[in-house]
């Protein structure tokens, strides 16, 4: 892990030493791991980042952290995506079993990044499917983090990490993929996040993403909209992955949803 990461207040990278408490050899910014992930977001600098949309702000709620992996996320995805969403892929176990394939977990090294992981679903299943890989969960929401590293223990493999999806704390070429798995359409910047998932992936390194695409219902687009949510035309999607460099761009519909993949040459 400590080669990977990049310093959040002097950007050095590998500078890191002592896994347990990180500190930095050359600015000396100590991160502990008291919460059972390292905080990689400098806000002593920066500022705690702004939670403009409905949908974020609830993704700090401790309720909805908690409840997010049986009862909000199926919710959500029945309502802006359809019933035919989940019955497509048989349920949760067949989105977790399109993702691992598309990552070709199997037949790459990693390490791995799940980006905007949440309370973890991906996570552990990354890491139970590469078990001598490092895999990385990353979010910006504590609440969200603060149950993932409950749920992530007995997994050795795992580390925890909050940071910002738009200035990823890792240096280029680090990661053999990048899971980024229904947080897309949230982001402030998408297409800055998409720089970043480049710059992060080795070369033939794997990008499986997966968000909203046309509503549905009516109560699906209304929903989308309060919520703060982007919903996009595949082609868009594709247009716009594509025009940054990814090649290879493959793309499954789910009922109003859609999971993609492309690597990077």
């Amino acid at each position: 892990m400590l080669p990977i990461l990049r310093c959040p207040r002097c950007a050095a990278v590998g500078s890191f030493s002592d896994h347990r408490a990180l500190i930095c050899d050359r600015c000396k910014l100590t991160i502990d791991r008291a919460r059972g992930y390292f905080d990689l977001l400098d806000v002593a600098v920066r500022g705690e980042p702004a939670a403009p949309s409905t949908e974020q702000r609830l993704m700090e709620s401790d309720l909805v952290a908690r409840l997010y992996e049986r009862v909000w996320r199926p919710g959500f995805v029945r309502l802006l995506a359809g019933r035919g969403a989940g019955a497509a892929v048989g349920g949760f176990a067949g989105e977790l079993f399109i993702h691992k394939h598309a990552l070709s977990i199997d037949d790459r090294e990693g390490p791995w990044l799940d980006l905007s992981c949440g309370p973890g679903l991906f996570t552990r299943a990354l890491a139970a499917a590469a078990p001598g890989a490092l895999v990385i969960g990353l979010d910006i929401a504590r609440a969200m983090l603060a149950v993932a590293a409950k749920r992530v223990k007995g997994y050795g493999n795992v580390v925890l990490i909050r940071g910002d999806a738009h200035r990823l704390p890792f240096p280029d070429g680090a990661f053999g993929g990048v899971n980024n798995a229904g947080a897309i359409h949230a982001y402030d910047d998408v297409e800055q996040v998409f720089r970043e998932v480049w710059r992060v992936l080795k070369p033939g390194g794997i990008y499986v993403g997966s968000t909203f695409a046309e509503a549905p219902s009516l109560v699906g687009r209304l929903a989308a909209r309060i919520a703060g949510i982007r919903r996009y035309d595949t082609g868009d999607l594709r247009a716009q992955v594509s025009r940054l460099g990814f090649s290879e761009y493959e793309e499954l519909p789910l009922g109003g949803a859609v999971v993609f993949r492309a690597r990077k040459p």
